[in-house]
């Protein structure tokens, strides 16, 4: 017996044509689909972190991804300067909304010159297109002392609420630098006082926004209030925490999952003792909910505070924590019965460390099993109170 295919192809002119394959009982289709490419960024920004990365880092760390597929899938930014009008036309008819814009600098001038361009590239035009075609945006701003902060910082701002709601939120993150990046007299740092600074441009627009819009819109990195020693924001100033993955709001939604968690959780086994493991940026925040843990459970647990020389001190978030920097900030402790490293260090995809060394080598060298948080908080809870 025979069966009939029927295959609508859409050519690369747009034109649409319908194909009829007569199949053997059984026989497959006999198609094969090109595998998943990443389009890469063709810009050559002043401060791309890529740019940065020491050699032995992992191999997936090296894709400078510019692609609006990730964007939609993971929320990836995208700066739209590889976007021809076909890919935005695209986006429109498949809604592929949200997507994540990487701005830095509304006016055309400064914008081009900090994605290293030789020409500007219409951002205006594609983000009216794509919101008028119902995409929503969340758009970045890496923010770069005496590059476009100041008068530029409020220009970009107030630009991008300008196409509210088509323009949903702005994430405002500080400059990360590495020790194998441009040298250091190119860029000015962001101390604590820059940040403080920062915090208090911002809270004007924010309490405006608040007041119009009912959202903060434009958000600062949780970096600008750690290093500048200033009090997290309340919950309600995260909204609906959109830019969670950004570094917006995680320390927050930490702590509000951790006590939400922790009235739910019996005692775990008697005499639990191990140790976690963090970087400097979250380190105070984990050692006082250790603390409130084994308060509460009569635990044991302690928290190690572990220095990035992968990368350099500079680099405090716990996701690009090495694999050699756990081993050097560990061997030789009384770890306990555990260590329980951050789950955003592992990759997804590899299932290894920034340095190429998986968990496993961790145990070997430590003589102590080893074991990534989770990803969710209820993950890490349940590690605690039922699997060790």
């Amino acid at each position: 017996a025979e069966e009939q295919a029927n295959v609508e192809i859409r050519k690369i002119t747009g034109a649409d044509q319908l194909v009829q394959i007569d199949l053997s009982d059984g026989e497959p289709l006999g198609l094969q689909v090109e595998d998943f490419q990443t389009r890469t960024c063709n810009n050559a920004c002043l401060f791309c972190f890529i740019d940065q990365l020491p050699p032995g880092v992992r191999p997936t760390l090296k894709v400078k991804d510019d692609d609006y597929r990730l964007s939609f899938l993971h929320g990836n930014y995208i700066t739209l300067t590889n976007l021809p009008e076909r890919e935005l036309d695209r986006i429109i008819e498949q809604a592929l909304s949200p997507v994540y814009v990487s701005v830095h600098a509304t006016d055309p001038e400064l914008r081009t010159r900090i994605l290293g361009r030789k020409k500007a590239d219409d951002l205006d035009r594609k983000m009216r297109k794509l919101i008028a075609g119902g995409i929503r945006l969340h758009t970045q701003i890496v923010l770069m002392p005496e590059v476009n902060d100041g008068e530029n910082l409020e220009k970009t701002v107030a630009d991008l609420y300008s196409y509210y709601p088509g323009v949903n939120s702005v994430a405002i993150v500080p400059l990360g630098l590495s020790d194998h990046g441009p040298p250091r007299h190119i860029y000015k740092p962001v101390t604590a006082s820059y940040c403080r600074e920062i915090i208090r441009q911002a809270a004007p627009w924010q309490q405006t926004f608040r007041r119009e819009i009912r959202r903060t819109f434009a958000y600062l990195a949780d970096e600008f209030y750690i290093q500048g020693e200033m009090p997290l924001p309340d919950t309600s100033y995260y909204d609906d925490f959109a830019q969670i993955e950004d570094g917006i709001g995680m320390v927050r939604r930490f702590l509000n999952e951790f006590h939400a968690e922790l009235v739910r959780w019996r005692k775990p086994r008697p005499g639990l003792c191990g140790t976690l493991t963090t970087a400097k940026l979250f380190y105070p925040y984990l050692r006082a909910s250790a603390e409130t843990f084994n308060q509460k459970f009569q635990s044991r647990l302690q928290v190690q505070l572990v220095e990035n020389s992968f990368m350099g001190k500079n680099i405090t978030v716990a996701g690009l924590l090495a694999g050699r920097d756990l081993v050097a900030a560990l061997e030789g402790r009384a770890l306990g019965d555990f260590v329980i490293i951050p789950n955003e260090a592992v990759s997804r995809v590899d299932g290894i460390l920034v340095d190429n060394v998986p968990p496993d080598d961790l145990e070997r060298h430590l003589g102590t099993p080893v074991f990534p948080s989770g990803a969710t908080m209820h993950d890490f809870f349940r590690l605690l109170c039922e699997r060790l």
